[in-house]
């Protein structure tokens, strides 16, 4: 069952706007409060309206034990039906990428043009997002005060100083002052743990415009990925940014 989805949008509301709106879809652990300044740029540049939507477990969306790659294309479903948006653009990074392509290969007449970040349609997770998701569940928020001594605990165990911010990012405090994590660690952790390949055995295309960006430093999407890509998105472009990683 789809859930309702927390969104920011941003540019035209009521002047003139140039083409169907942007969807855009963060990645695991992450939120569209990560996209904020991006997205106000995005839509002053493109002249469009610019959706930024929590997925499900994330942000100010619900919490759910239930948690795929199909349910999530349904949530975008649903959040467009809602908002009368019969075609978009749609942007995924990395969780939201996987969101992004199922559902331009399951419903092309809605998706406009597909732009995906660093994440290729094969495989699942890693083994190091699974170790990073259980190093987060391991903390006892209720003996910490602040962000600082959270960060202390992971970075043993987590040694990208860049990373560790990031995901401290989904640490808020209670009405009482008390930290806690902004998303459902244990969906996640279910999700994970039962993920398969959506779209191993997928014989659809998505015929419509379509770039891969990926970072030269992350392994998500490689040279080996590239006949893959070709098979769903036959008009894929795939670029490389140079010295740029996933996160």
């Amino acid at each position: 069952m789809a859930v309702k989805l927390a969104y920011s949008i941003y540019g035209a509301r009521t002047s003139a706007v140039c083409g169907p709106p942007l969807t855009v879809l963060h990645g695991l652990l992450g939120s569209q409060r990560n996209w904020k300044s991006l997205a106000k740029q995005l839509a002053e540049q493109l002249g469009r309206k610019v959706y930024v939507l929590d997925a499900r477990n994330h942000g100010d969306s619900p919490h759910s034990d239930q948690m795929s790659t199909e349910l999530m294309s349904e949530d975008v479903l649903e959040f467009w039906r809602a908002h009368s948006i019969n075609k978009s653009v749609l942007l995924g990074h990395s969780m939201g990428g996987r969101t992004a392509m199922f559902t331009s290969l399951q419903h092309p007449e809605l998706v406009d043009k597909l732009v995906v970040l660093d994440v290729a349609p094969t495989g699942t997770s890693g083994a190091d997002t699974i170790r990073m998701v259980q190093v987060l569940k391991n903390v006892d928020l209720t003996s910490v005060k602040d962000k600082y001594e959270v960060d202390d605990i992971i970075k043993e165990h987590i040694p990208d100083t860049v990373v560790r911010q990031f995901l401290l990012t989904n640490i808020v405090h209670t009405d009482a002052r008390q930290l806690e994590w902004k998303v459902s660690l244990n969906g996640i952790d279910k999700y994970l743990s039962e993920q398969t390949n959506p779209f191993q055995n997928l014989l659809k295309s998505f015929l419509g415009p379509t770039l891969f960006i990926a970072g030269s430093l992350s392994n998500y999407v490689t040279s080996w990925h590239v006949p893959e890509i070709k098979r769903l998105f036959p008009n894929a472009e795939i670029t490389w940014i140079q010295n740029a990683g996933h996160w």
